[in-house]
């Protein structure tokens, strides 16, 4: 039992945080939001999109913490990325 949970642990800290699928997930749902509207059927969309990026970017934060923030220029770039782009989702969510 230890030694799988052992294994795990060890799978964990050789992965690398890639926040490119972040990045398509979240431009398709500004994409969905600015073209589809909001508060319509479009909302099918546009919700499991944010979920979807929401729990995914939690999981690589916590890879991310496990790796001891060790991640290339491209890998930062492309965090700020989908932050920022979840942040015009939920910006135009809320009417800003």
């Amino acid at each position: 039992m230890n030694n799988t949970l052992a294994a795990e642990h060890s799978n964990d800290t050789q992965k690398t945080p890639t926040w490119s699928l972040m990045v398509v997930l979240t431009g398709a749902a500004c994409a969905v939001l600015r073209f589809g509207g909001v508060w319509s059927w479009w909302a099918l969309l546009w919700v499991p999109l944010l979920v979807a990026t929401a729990g995914l970017m939690i999981h690589q934060w916590r890879v991310l913490a496990r790796r001891h923030w060790r991640m290339g220029i491209v890998e930062w770039f492309m965090l700020v990325v989908a932050h920022l782009g979840c942040l015009a989702a939920v910006g135009l969510i809320i009417g800003l």
